[in-house]
């Protein structure tokens, strides 16, 4: 048969390439900004339930329940004895008849004095508004409406600096030395306190070994190694027995890097790594996939390419190559 003749090998079909379904995607991608989202959310709800919100108590308490605070309220136009405020479920046998019986009721002549005279004898600097036939929740909806809840929270950051500014001279970390102290002392107390001081300052540290430093570790075997960091400088028993620095790493799992591995792993069988946490972490949550420009194997990249596309050319037949 004459070479001009044969016809060109027809080409095989290609098996599509499978693609990731949209409900998929979508969920890839929504995903971050919701748990970002839920994440914001629950630590303003946890700040503002303990927190600011027992601040704001503490505040409307000594506004509401003292004769000095009783004092700021009239500054501020609040009188809790008028009866704006008056709780007529606390009122004795002899009011609550009185104002059934009056034609003006809670606004009669004759009640008002004896309610005065009633209130008088129960007056003391710590007022009770039960005793005084006050309606707390209205007089607390007042003194919102005056005072503001934002105050908690200018009251919580003022609270934080100060505790700070304190913690850092010489009597604050006296003062809390003593509280450590004594909270190890406690019997209950010291089976969490210790630990959970541990772990505050485990991501308040600025040490050597913080939890910024990231290595490629040799886990689980000799010639693996993974995505690791270094989080403290290890422990004393295990130093004095090996007789070499060993030092604590945490190695996260993929895709969830929240969980992990503790292990101790000598020094100088640690490789640090150029990257950020934020870079570590990605390419942990992709499996390999996101690797930092600056860890890039190009090398390797043109030998996959160049790999690839002889496994296509070989799969293309040349259009002289006699039919099969």
């Amino acid at each position: 048969m004459d070479t001009a003749q044969r016809k060109p090998r027809p080409k095989k079909p290609r098996a599509p390439k499978p693609r990731k379904s949209f409900f998929l995607r979508g969920l890839i991608t929504i995903l971050p900004a919701t748990l970002t989202l839920f994440i914001l959310v629950t630590v303003v709800q946890f700040a503002q339930t303990y927190v600011t919100k027992p601040i704001n108590s503490t505040i409307y308490w000594a506004l509401e329940g003292n004769g000095l605070g009783w004092k700021v309220l009239d500054r501020l136009g609040i009188d809790p004895m008028s009866n704006e405020f008056l709780d007529t479920s606390a009122l004795s046998p002899e009011l609550e008849e009185l104002r059934l019986r009056e034609p003006g009721g809670v606004n009669s002549d004759r009640f008002a004095t004896i309610l005065q005279a009633q209130r008088e004898e129960e007056m003391s600097f710590f007022r009770d508004l039960e005793a005084l036939a006050i309606n707390p929740d209205k007089l607390r909806r007042e003194v919102q409406q005056v005072i503001s809840p934002w105050v908690g929270v200018l009251v919580s950051l003022v609270v934080v600096l100060t505790m700070g500014y304190f913690a850092s001279g010489f009597l604050g970390r006296r003062a809390i030395a003593a509280v450590d102290r004594a909270a190890q002392n406690l019997p209950v107390i010291r089976s969490v306190y210790p630990y959970t001081k541990q772990l505050v300052e485990f991501f308040a540290a600025e040490t050597e070994f913080d939890f910024d430093t990231v290595v490629a570790a040799p886990y689980p075997s000799e010639q693996v190694y993974c995505i690791a960091f270094v989080t403290s400088t290890g422990l004393k028993t295990v130093h004095e027995v090996l007789g070499e620095r060993y030092v604590t790493v945490f190695v996260p799992t993929s895709p969830m890097p929240m969980t992990g591995f503790t292990v101790f792993i000598r020094e100088d069988r640690l490789i640090p790594l150029p990257i950020t946490v934020d870079e570590a972490l990605r390419i942990t949550v992709s499996a390999g996939v996101l690797i930092p420009a600056v860890e890039r194997v190009e090398e390797l990249e043109s030998s996959l390419a160049a790999l690839g596309a002889e496994l296509e050319a070989h799969d293309t037949p040349h259009a002289d190559e006699p039919p099969a």
